[in-house]
């Protein structure tokens, strides 16, 4: 039996990013200042994408807790990103998860989380927003 490829995704900030909106937003009679909503990042998307018609199998593997997996579960739907599953680490290292699930290749956009894999000898790759461009370690690490 031929194993299966695996590719794993961090959600924020890397699949999505969070735009506050303008203005004043009114839920359940409560007001909320500077509602936000998720936008795709399309390039990770299309990449994620190409993979999948490659024969890899997605996975999700975000920080948040289970109580925001419906969310990501929601925006991978709307999207038609072919996920295999969500992972939610509330917050613990990733790359215990990464390695239970024969993670290949990880994509975050956290230069200590693509740092940790390398260690762990997962291929990585860094979303690259410019916000490390000053950072050592994140300049040695491939890029999307």
């Amino acid at each position: 039996m031929i194993p299966t490829k695996v590719i794993t995704v961090d959600f924020d900030n890397t699949l999505a990013v969070t735009k506050s909106g303008a203005g004043i937003t009114i839920r359940h009679g409560k007001t909320t200042r500077n509602a936000t909503t998720l936008v795709p990042v399309p390039r990770v998307i299309d990449f994620v994408k190409q993979k999948h018609k490659e024969g890899y199998e997605i996975h999700v593997v975000t920080s948040r807790r289970w109580s925001g997996k419906e969310k990501v579960n929601d925006f991978c739907k709307e999207h038609r990103i072919p996920i295999k599953s969500i992972v939610c680490t509330e917050g613990k290292n990733k790359v215990s998860f990464l390695k239970k699930l024969n993670s290949e290749l990880h994509i975050d956009n956290s230069v200590e989380v693509c740092a940790r894999c390398v260690m762990a000898q997962i291929d990585v790759l860094l979303v690259d927003r410019g916000q490390d461009e000053h950072n050592i370690t994140a300049k040695s690490l491939p890029r999307i």
